[in-house]
């Protein structure tokens, strides 16, 4: 029978959101504000979560690589490194048409083949010591541009400026999956953190998949809408507390512990509204956001963020920061669990205890 009232609810928000501007979820937001202003017989004009930052311009996120002219390579003699066919395919004219995400998997090849490569010619008394500076001179070029060369592939490209486009609307009410788009972050997010660290177990057959990661992020947008969710949230807990807290001060809402009907009818407010509504879609931005920050906030460890930009990954991608949209509607979410128990504690309305 709840689970009956609730998709009631759900599809009365979906048709007034459809005769406005207002989206089902900022509907069903105002209107749990609303209730709780009308029972504690507060003042209350809703305030418009603000906008989700816009993704800077590629011009201002893309970083120039130092050029290694590679044709000169084909003068060594790195028949033992297995670099020469990996050069040859990527000056070949499909090479040169390659996708992005098939010039970060030629990278983490040639990387991958030089530092393997090391070892080798160290040992080998016939390789000159010319030659072997060379080399060690090619490898440590590579190695510097590498963190570069991931930024590049993964936060100046089409898959971001879709995910991350302001046209979008928050994650919807009724709960979609986002797994594919999450689980090739984390994928492109393992293949940065193994190649970067020298992780010794990385399996170079997950590069096969990359243009698949891609894809799913490319065509499952998914930082826009968590972001717009969580101002949304953010805005909306802010409100209550406020509420909450401004006629708790003007007034106590019981006293020595003595419910009311007016104390009940707000429980009852808390029960239909927050609890059995709001609170599963806010567990399920949460899930979401907890993963998507997570990710990003462990690639960006590793990469220099260019220092136009840095205000903006602060933002939608870093955790540990005061500006962050996620610590924000962490801060946020605390201050109205902390309204709601003052208030349910003052009246003896704590979920645990009873009526």
């Amino acid at each position: 029978m709840r689970h009956f009232k609730v998709c009631i609810v759900m599809a009365l928000l979906l048709s007034l959101a459809g005769c406005s501007n207002e989206t089902p979820e900022q509907a069903l937001m105002q209107t749990y504000a609303s209730r709780v202003a009308n029972v504690l017989k507060e003042d209350y004009q809703w305030q418009q979560p603000e906008p989700i930052p816009p993704l800077p311009p590629q011009r201002l996120r893309l970083q120039t690589i130092p050029d290694l002219n590679e044709g000169l390579i084909d003068v060594l003699d790195l028949a033992k490194c297995d670099l020469l066919p990996l050069i040859a395919s990527r000056n070949s004219s499909l090479g040169k048409l390659a996708r992005p995400s098939q010039r970060l998997v030629y990278e983490i090849q040639f990387f991958n083949l030089i530092s393997s490569c090391l070892p080798l010619i160290e040992k080998a008394p016939s390789v000159e010591a010319e030659l072997k500076e060379r080399i060690y001179n090619i490898y440590n070029i590579k190695k510097r541009n590498l963190p570069v060369i991931f930024w590049n592939a993964l936060y100046t490209g089409q898959e971001i400026e879709a995910s991350m486009a302001v046209n979008q609307s928050p994650l919807p009410l009724l709960q979609t999956d986002h797994s594919a788009a999450l689980s090739a972050l984390n994928s492109l997010s393992f293949i940065t953190t193994s190649t970067l660290q020298n992780n010794i177990d990385f399996d170079t057959s997950s590069l096969s998949q990359i243009e698949q990661y891609y894809e799913d992020i490319y065509h499952a947008p998914l930082g826009a809408p968590l972001l717009k969710s969580l101002l949304l949230l953010e805005v909306t807990m802010n409100n209550v507390s406020q509420l909450i807290n401004t006629r708790l001060e003007r007034r106590p809402m019981c006293f020595s512990s003595m419910q009311n009907p007016q104390a009940n009818i707000l429980k009852n407010v808390f029960i239909e509204y927050y609890a059995r509504q709001i609170q599963p879609y806010m567990a399920y931005v949460h899930r979401t956001g907890e993963q998507w920050f997570s990710i990003h906030s462990k690639t960006l460890a590793l990469l220099p963020i260019p220092h136009e930009i840095a205000p903006y990954a602060q933002q939608a991608f870093i955790t540990n920061s005061k500006t962050s949209i996620w610590e924000r509607y962490i801060n946020a979410r605390d201050r109205h669990t902390q309204a709601w128990q003052r208030v349910l504690k003052q009246c003896n309305l704590m979920p645990s205890q009873p009526n």
